[in-house]
């Protein structure tokens, strides 16, 4: 079984080209919808709990999770205050593991504040940060990290490497097994074709596979 986890401001769908190619491959596949902007991470972690744990406790084999960008810190506070049976290996796209510095730069503007809701702001790398503050990982992760060929907007904020939102140095944690970065913009992980054969060859081996084109480190 493969969950999938959208980011900030995404939904579901985001993650349909990943649900349809995790299909293939005879995962059967949970696409997790939440409520994003509304509440902080640990309420989304909660809620992930409340609403699959009693499926995910169920299932017959590992449970992998795939993720993007935040889904990626949901499953991380998921995984730290819970202990569900089964769990697999986990696959982080673009994560912001330490942190977003354009949510630091941002977390007074009312704007963002209004469009991103509590768990934007909670993505900075101030005291308020929570992927700062949750726990070394213990369970198997593959992070890939994406990098874009083009200066990204924020670029001056994030640093370079990136890939246009999360700096590859930022989407690095303590404890993963395995890190890749894949030529890409961080919007289009999800649906990356060399990023989810990426995502497949870690959960079928504890590894990515750098002979597949389009890795850059």
């Amino acid at each position: 079984m493969v969950v999938l986890v959208h980011g900030l401001l995404r939904t579901h769908r985001s993650m349909r080209t990943a649900a349809r190619a995790a299909r293939r491959r005879g995962y059967a596949v949970i696409n997790w919808h939440y409520a994003s902007s509304r509440h902080g991470i640990s309420d989304h972690a909660a809620a992930l709990d409340r609403e699959l744990g009693p499926t995910l406790a169920a299932a017959p084999g590992p449970v992998h999770f795939l993720t993007h960008s935040m889904g990626g810190i949901v499953v991380r506070a998921y995984l730290a205050s819970s202990s569900p049976p089964h769990v697999g290996r986990v696959v982080m796209l673009g994560p912001p593991n330490e942190g977003n510095e354009i949510a630091q730069h941002l977390r007074h503007n009312h704007v963002f504040r209004w469009l991103m809701g509590q768990s934007g702001q909670e993505l900075g790398i101030g005291v308020e940060s929570v992927p700062r503050r949750l726990p070394a990982v213990d369970f198997e992760l593959g992070v890939g990290a994406g990098a874009r060929r083009r200066p990204a907007l924020f670029g001056a904020w994030i640093g370079t490497p990136n890939d246009g939102m999360v700096s590859v140095a930022a989407t690095r944690v303590a404890g993963m097994r395995d890190h890749v970065v894949i030529r890409g913009g961080h919007a289009l992980l999800p649906a990356n074709p060399r990023a989810l054969r990426q995502a497949f060859a870690f959960f079928e081996t504890g590894r990515f596979d750098r002979t597949i084109p389009g890795v850059v480190a």
